[in-house]
């Protein structure tokens, strides 16, 4: 064979191996710059995060009205410090110790009421009523040596202290849910006097009494979708029916043709979730006055195993509470057979549904 004969075989033996192996290449570059920007997005994402958790944690004056919240379980709510006005008249003393003013929530002044020795977040201090302009503050005395701003500040990242706040903040409003329509305010707000509690319920006197109309005779509810770990991927699977691998296909088709099958389990995975939750959240939406779909939450942040589907909120009236039920259980049984479970949890005090008609007026 002559040097020239070589070198050509050579070279269709090179243009041979290039077009066997180039598709796994490609395929393998692909899956690399995917991994790389969900890192960077991971990575922006997470400094985004912490950006506005800082914002949040920071002291930043006064804070009143609703405490939005994505997760309804007790004691495991955002927080966001608050301190009393600069301009506000000087704390209360009591053995030389200053205080302050927690404020729980609002409700109207004919209808308040709340327990008697009804504990607050401070023990030492039950509830008590502020009133101002047909409203009324449910309100409790509380150190400024554990709720002022520096000492608040530190707290909020103690887990221990801030879930015996936050179950103490939900025991009050529970209590003066029973009794009366309440506009639930957010963790930790907190004021220097009486007469700064009752100048809030004088500048926000028109949303607060058209919050109060709002949800008079409802409480919120919450409804989270569940499937269990592979349930998405089995209904994908009869869904897209059996996909056989072409044993003719060279090593670098079959691994493009895998590839294609594992992205496009995925997308219908996705769309089953869609459909799933979309179905479902529609239904709920019609037995109730308003809803909402909060962000949902991951399995560690959840404790639960699988997927979450949906995470949704509903305003409902008081006498439709068993229709609600009804309809639940019913969604429960529709879904067991998929792998879903259907929780319902409540009733709460109306958080993300006074975020809308307060926080977004400000």
């Amino acid at each position: 064979m002559s040097q020239d004969d070589a070198i050509l075989k050579l070279r269709e033996a090179i243009e041979a191996f290039s077009a066997q192996r180039a598709p796994e290449l490609v395929a393998e570059a692909q899956a690399e710059a995917v991994a790389k920007a969900r890192t960077m997005l991971a990575e922006a994402m997470a400094q985004s995060l912490l950006d506005h958790a800082g914002a949040n944690l920071a002291p930043t004056g006064r804070t009143s009205g609703p405490w939005p919240s994505s997760e309804r379980s007790r004691g495991r709510k955002r927080q966001r410090p608050a301190k009393a006005a600069s301009t506000a008249p000087s704390p209360a003393k009591e053995a030389g110790e200053e205080q302050g003013y927690y404020v729980y929530g609002v409700m109207p002044a004919d209808e308040a009421r709340v327990p008697d020795e009804l504990a607050g977040v401070d023990p030492t201090h039950p509830a008590m009523l502020i009133e101002h302009g047909g409203l009324a503050a449910i309100a409790s005395r509380v150190s400024l040596s554990e709720f002022g701003e520096e000492q608040l500040h530190e707290n909020l990242n103690d887990v221990r202290w801030l879930e015996d706040k936050a179950r103490a903040h939900e025991d009050v409003l529970d209590a003066a849910l029973q009794l009366a329509t309440v506009v639930p305010m957010r963790l930790c707000t907190i004021y220097s006097s009486e007469e700064q509690v009752r100048e809030m319920l004088g500048q926000e006197r028109g949303l607060l009494l058209d919050a109060l109309q709002r949800l008079a005779g409802k409480a919120e509810w919450g409804v989270k979708l569940i499937a269990e770990p592979h349930a998405l991927e089995r209904a994908a699977a009869q869904r897209a029916g059996s996909g056989a691998e072409d044993e003719t296909a060279t090593r670098g088709t079959a691994y493009m043709n895998r590839k294609r099958r594992e992205a496009s389990a995925r997308d219908e995975e996705d769309q089953v979730a869609e459909e799933w939750a979309h179905a479902v959240h529609e239904r709920l939406a019609q037995a109730a006055s308003e809803a909402l779909l909060n962000p949902l939450q991951r399995p560690e942040v959840g404790g639960y195993e699988g997927d979450m589907l949906l995470n949704g909120v509903y305003l409902v009236d008081d006498d439709a509470v068993e229709e609600l039920r009804t309809l639940v259980d019913r969604l429960a049984e529709e879904h067991h057979e998929r792998g879903v479970t259907v929780e319902l949890t409540g009733p709460w005090p109306p958080y993300n549904f006074v975020k809308s008609s307060i926080e977004a007026a400000r």
